[in-house]
């Protein structure tokens, strides 16, 4: 294998991985199974994909075609040749307008392709809840619908033209045939008229059996899509394609169908005490014409409630239901998207239905409860401890008239074999995933797994429901095939996969001939993590193993359009560095399946190198892995291994070098490090890079300042302490002389804790140990405050998040450490309480014509910009970019090897939005990284949010 692999990669344009660490990164996707593959081939272009395919024809390797690998039924892992088509086949090819359809490569990720149709007017309308990192080409091998189905249909309906490979290196471009053009093609003597002849007598030989075991249902992707063409005469063979998990053929390209995007939209939120209430409502809500009814059950209402990103949408949510459904209405004016649900409402009222009923036009509030319906999957898989809610009888769809029985029915199986279950999804199309929570570590929950899918097959039989709705057959539902479709329709699937892949190449064991559903279980009887020794106490994660396990695949760290998570991963596309693939890193490496070195082998440290420690995915993740702290508890272990370098050390001894420079020789040094000659020793030394200068040195500490001008600042009754941080106080005094001057004009005394660095450096640079000794005297600085009941308020992001979100962690006081979490504030969230409370007789107002904020990224995950932008409200024009990451992270934009990724991050969204700000609009970054990485990059230098704003007496 090695020298097959080795030969491919000398011959094509993209990447071919097969270490250890690479293969274990793919062996898993959002499903509860785990293969490792053979290799990982990540295809530049078509070429590629035909060189890799013959590769694999010849040596009889089996081939996986793969996108984002968000499946939850496994279908996107094997022991294959995985082609992953996402870092590069993701281009849009061809728009045509006037006839609706586009043309695009199948790494295309949907939400990126809605992007760009959006000035059109169109969309492609299939939506999964994994829209923003799905790839078109999953969607199709999937055949993926989502939540406005009831409208749309499914992928299937949408799908023009596939041009795909077989593994025998056949190219077919697949498209609508009426039936002359359909002849023409069976009568061919090749390959292609093999195909087709032989697949038009199979059809005609079952269609009676086709239109009576097929159900009918509309969401319906079990088996091969053969009702596709027992109803009508305009065959495409792309049909087939669509929902066959690639077990046919490889997709090279698509032409997709698109439809216009609704003028107007309202949503309205139906609160309910019982989840079957809910369901059993759902009926009546269909004569007014939905684009969606959706269902999230107690479970995921109350963790919306408790995630920090989620928790600030949920202002919709009324009382304590026990369900809502979100119905959602699409038309063509205002009017008619008021009217519809305010009319199922009065019936649902004088039906005594309900509780509440919300009623939003599009909007802010609009968004807010599509996010908490889009969240929804990862919340419930991030339920804390080893119990999971998994997905394995989630999919079935139901006719809906029969949808609240079989809910009250499937509950009790549930119950039957001791377990509960949590509940969501699309109520309008009679597919609710239901999830039983178990854990497949234990044998008598492996038995659960088999009895409750069991007793649920029969139920969905019964019902004459489809085994799958949206999430495909994979390794979960597979096996069931034969007993749902009977002998007969089996035997015709066994033939179709026969003629298109007759050495049973393409991705073995899905649909046909597959292993039962307690197989190559990700977490099975066998699995252990070793015992691991960390600095942080991970007390809400409840351990560091159950961190790393609050990953549960479902990609969200993969999306390249909005947030933050995951800046390394946008910027390269490589699974490695996504927050998935570092956390499935530290879980194989953590249960000794990547080698003896476990967590401090060199080759996880190169894994986690491009982790930047933004803590987007502490919040933005729906389970709120926080990876910066594991990353820090991985270092520590590394440097417990292998030493630190000359580099760690300074980055280590930051804030001591910057209080002893800070002053007299701050002049001198701040000369010397400008020079190309210093840069290119340092450059030389500790690999920072020399088109980086450092940065300058007080001249004057801040805290030097303080001393001889407190006397001169407000007294009174109103006390704050301002957190003198390492770059306020030794860097750029000029903030801690804004801050304190806006605080005093807000009526506040201001006194100084300069009572040492919030280790910032030392913890984002692993180095924990240190940190937690340096960190006790701050703490003990602090706390002398904090007992007086003063709050503390902070002007740089890093630093906060330092005093009130990690030194909490990593100490075992937790009275200390709530005092940490409640009294440190960052300042502009402190001023916006206190004005929103009412303490304050001042308005604010910004000094420039119009602010454009860049927010820190500790600062959007952990506290948000609101803060800022509603003490700004009455300036003319605030706006704030939507970036992500700067790059800059700390020491990361300025290490040698990390320089050109750290401007590719930047350069993204950040810097061309700098670059078009007006003249005389002000550039907001309250970090002290990114005011020096914007800087750097576009020669504009940003202030501070308290240099850009003045309160006036009201």
């Amino acid at each position: 294998m090695k020298n097959i692999f080795d030969g491919l990669r000398n011959s094509v344009k993209g990447e071919v991985l097969t270490d250890n660490y690479s293969l274990g990164m793919y062996a898993t996707d959002a499903s509860i199974f785990q293969i490792r593959p053979l290799a990982v081939v990540l295809p530049k272009n078509a070429e590629d994909v035909k060189k890799a395919i013959a590769v694999a024809y010849e040596n009889k390797i089996t081939i996986l075609p793969r996108g984002a690998g968000t499946s939850l039924a496994g279908q996107t892992v094997g022991e294959s040749m995985i082609l992953d088509f996402s870092k590069h086949m993701n281009s849009l090819l061809e728009i045509n307008e006037a006839e609706k359809w586009v043309r695009v490569q199948p790494g295309m990720v949907r939400d990126d392709l809605n992007e760009v149709l959006k000035p059109f007017g169109l969309h492609f309308a299939p939506d999964p809840a994994t829209s923003s990192r799905a790839n078109v080409g999953g969607m199709v091998g999937n055949n993926s619908s989502g939540t406005k189905s009831i409208l749309y249909g499914k992928t299937v309906d949408h799908v023009l033209e596939a041009s795909v490979l077989l593994a025998d290196g056949t190219e077919l471009h697949l498209k609508n045939c009426p039936p002359a053009a359909y002849s023409e093609k069976a009568s061919q003597t090749d390959r292609e008229g093999e195909i087709y002849a032989s697949f038009r007598k199979l059809i005609h030989t079952h269609s009676d059996e086709i239109k009576e075991r097929f159900p009918k249902v509309m969401r319906r992707v079990g088996g091969y899509n053969l009702d596709e063409f027992t109803y009508t005469d305009q065959w495409n063979l792309g049909k087939l394609i669509c929902g066959s998990e690639g077990t046919l053929a490889t997709t090279l390209e698509l032409k997709l169908n698109l439809t216009d995007l609704p003028k107007y939209k309202s949503v309205c939120v139906i609160h309910y005490t019982e989840v079957l209430e809910a369901i059993s409502s759902v009926e009546s809500m269909l004569p007014y014409a939905p684009s969606a009814i959706e269902i999230l059950d107690k479970t995921v209402i109350d963790l919306s409630r408790q995630n920090l990103t989620t928790k600030h949408h949920c202002h919709f949510i009324e009382g304590n239901p026990g369900a809502i459904l979100i119905v959602e209405f699409y038309g063509d004016t205002l009017d008619d998207v008021m009217d519809r649900p305010q009319r199922m409402i009065a019936e649902l009222k004088g039906n005594g239905v309900g509780y509440a009923y919300p009623l939003f036009p599009e909007g802010q509030a609009y968004e807010d409860v599509w996010i908490i319906r889009k969240k929804g999957l990862g919340l419930m898989l991030g339920i804390k401890g080893n119990k999971k809610p998994l997905a394995f009888i989630e999919d079935a769809g139901i006719p809906s008239e029969h949808l609240a029985e079989y809910i009250a029915q499937v509950l009790k199986v549930c119950e039957k074999h001791g377990t509960k279950a949590a509940m969501y999804a699309h109520a309008s199309v009679g597919v609710i995933h239901v999830r039983p929570i178990l854990d497949l570590r234990l044998a008598e929950d492996i038995d659960r797994l088999k009895a409750i899918t069991e007793d649920t097959f029969e139920l969905v039989m019964k019902y004459k429901g489809s085994w799958s709705g949206e999430h495909g057959d994979g390794l979960v539902r597979s096996a069931y095939n034969k007993r749902f479709f009977g002998d007969t329709l089996y035997g015709a699937f066994l033939e179709i996969k026969k003629l298109f892949d007759p050495d049973n190449l393409m991705n073995p064991g899905k649909i046909v001939e597959a292993q039962s559903i307690e197989h190559n279980l990700r977490y099975g009887t066998g699995y252990k993590d070793l015992s691991v020794k960390t600095e942080y106490q991970y007390k809400t994660e409840e351990g560091f193993a159950a961190s790393v396990h609050m990953c549960t695949g479902v990609g969200e760290c993969r999306k390249i359009l909005g947030g933050t998570m995951c800046p390394s991963f946008k910027a390269t596309r490589e699974e490695e560095h996504s927050t998935r693939g570092r956390a499935n890193a530290l879980r194989l490496a953590m249960s000794n399946q990547l080698g003896s070195e476990g967590l401090a082998s060199q080759r996880l440290h190169e894994v986690m190198d491009l982790c930047l420690s933004c803590k987007a995915c502490k919040s933005e993740c729906p389970s709120n892995v926080d990876m910066a702290k594991m990353k820090s508890d991985a270092l520590q272990m590394y440097y417990d291994e292998h030493g630190t370098s000359f580099r760690d050390k300074l980055i280590r001894e930051s804030s001591k070098a910057a209080a002893n420079i800070s002053g007299w020789k701050a002049g001198v040094v701040n000369s010397i490090q400008k020079s190309s000659l210093f840069r290119s020793v340092l450059e030389r030394t500790a690999k920072f890079d020399k088109r980086r200068t450092l940065p300058d040195f007080a001249k004057e500490p801040f805290y030097k300042w303080f001393a001889k001008h407190a006397h001169k600042t407000n007294k009174g009754d109103k006390k704050v302490v301002l957190f003198a941080d390492t770059y306020l106080n030794y860097h750029e005094p000029q903030i801690g002389i804004s801050a304190l001057q806006l605080l005093n004009s807000c009526g506040y005394e201001v006194i100084l804790a300069n009572v040492g660095c919030c280790q910032r450096p030392k913890i984002s640079h692993g180095f924990l140990r240190d940190a937690k000794k340096e960190g006790a005297k701050t703490i003990e600085g602090l706390k002398i405050f904090l007992d007086q009941g003063l709050k503390v308020v902070v002007c740089e992001p890093s630093c906060a998040s330092a005093l009130n979100d990690d030194l909490p962690d990593l100490i075992s006081n937790q009275d200390v450490a709530d005092q940490l979490k409640n009294g440190v504030m960052m300042i502009d969230v402190f001023l916006a309480d206190e004005y929103e409370q009412g303490r304050l007789d001042v308005d604010f107002e910004s000094i420039s014509e119009g602010v454009a904020i860049h927010g820190h990224c500790h600062q959007k995950a952990l506290y948000g910009t609101n803060a800022m932008k509603s003490l700004l409200k009455n300036s003319k024009k605030v706006t704030e970019i939507p970036s992500g990451c700067c790059g800059m992270a700390g020491s990361f934009g300025y290490e040698k090897e990390h320089y050109n990724l750290s401007k590719k991050i930047g350069a993204e969204i950040l810097f061309p939005a700098v670059e078009k700000l007006q003249k005389d609009h002000k550039i907001i970054a309250c970090g002290f990284s990114c005011r020096h990485q914007i800087q750097h990059f576009t020669s504009t230098k940003p202030i501070h949010f308290v240099e850009a704003i003045r309160a006036v007496k009201k």
